[in-house]
């Protein structure tokens, strides 16, 4: 198991998330830091606990300094269909108010997957590529994002329907002068496992994890990328890592809960589905959704009325698929 460091987090996309509290590491990612001039942290939110949701601007960056250079980071995918890979993009930045340091180089690497980690070591990926410092893209201050593409159709890799890969990147000095590169972060809900790192300095032994799994934090890291699928017209996509394998039901957020909680809708696919409230003795006491949902985790909000204290059943349904989860209200 690998120790937990402080981090706090949600979902990815290449420009997504809000705001919060970080905490230098003392070994490993030296960062985990909540942007400057972004909004100040909420009041009564607990770095170590609390969830909360983004407002589509990254939150924090993770200071990746090369010394450490026993770490790599990197975000799952899944391939939609059959397709190969033609490119990744990243958000990087330097640290904020460093005008001495250069860039380092920038080493993306590619690894197959195990299931929710990368197999095999670090050393083992499928392939990579360095990307020469003078051609590192980094947002050029904390509040303008300009995105780094890397072209990785040189590597031609090709992957099936359904199956799964990362990629991911760590920083290569070449020069005594190069600084720490950090890539940005979003922060919230929902939680995903896609995130993931080779952390070479674990106490208990060099390990692949994740950061919600194994830290407790499901913050997701700025990585995309693109696929051309093979059908009749080469089919170019974003992939998203965030679109779920598995129809789910997931919260609330916060329970027990007064006078709201939220809830978080994972569909593999467009469905339309129902989002209804029990009692325990199986009667329908609300409805709070009935509608079709695209692809992906949906955030749904439910402030009852009328209803009393107590213990109720809240049942996700489609055609085929049903899920249930507690809620317990407080008044």
């Amino acid at each position: 198991m690998l120790h937990a460091r402080s981090a706090i987090a949600v979902i990815v996309m290449l420009a997504a998330a809000n705001l919060g509290w970080g905490a230098v590491a003392t070994k490993g990612p030296q960062a985990f830091k909540r942007l400057p001039h972004r909004l100040s942290a909420p009041p009564a939110i607990d770095a170590d606990s609390a969830l909360f949701y983004d407002d589509g601007l990254p939150a924090y960056y993770w200071w990746l300094p090369d010394e450490f250079d026993d770490h790599y980071f990197n975000v799952r995918f899944s391939a939609t269909d059959s397709c190969r890979l033609l490119q990744a993009a990243f958000l990087f930045m330097q640290l904020p108010n460093d005008t001495i340091s250069t860039l380092p180089d920038v080493h993306v690497l590619v690894w197959p997957s195990g299931g929710t980690l990368p197999s095999g070591l670090p050393s083992e990926a499928l392939d990579s590529v360095i990307i020469a410092d003078e051609d590192v893209v980094i947002c050029p201050n904390d509040t303008t994002w300009d995105t780094m593409y890397v072209s990785l159709e040189v590597l031609d890799l090709h992957f099936s329907a359904g199956q799964q890969f990362h990629v991911g990147w760590e920083p290569d000095s070449t020069d005594s002068t190069d600084g720490p590169l950090c890539i940005l972060s979003d922060d919230g809900v929902p939680e995903t496992t896609n995130s993931c790192e080779w952390w070479g300095g674990n106490p208990g032994g060099a390990a692949w994890g994740t950061f919600l799994s194994d830290w407790g934090r499901s913050f997701n890291l700025m990585i995309r990328a693109q696929v051309e699928l093979f059908d009749a017209l080469g089919t170019r996509i974003w992939l998203d890592p965030n679109i779920p394998h598995e129809f789910a039901l997931k919260g609330p957020y916060p329970n027990p809960f007064n006078p709201q909680t939220s809830f978080q809708i994972e569909l593999p696919s467009p469905q339309n589905v129902r989002l209804e409230v029990f009692d325990l003795t199986g009667r329908l006491v609300d409805q709070i959704l009935s509608a079709a949902l695209p692809a992906g985790r949906n955030l749904i909000t439910w402030q009852p009325e009328g209803l009393s204290s107590g213990l109720y059943i809240v049942k996700l349904s489609s055609e085929a698929e049903s899920f249930v989860v507690r809620a317990q209200l407080i008044k």
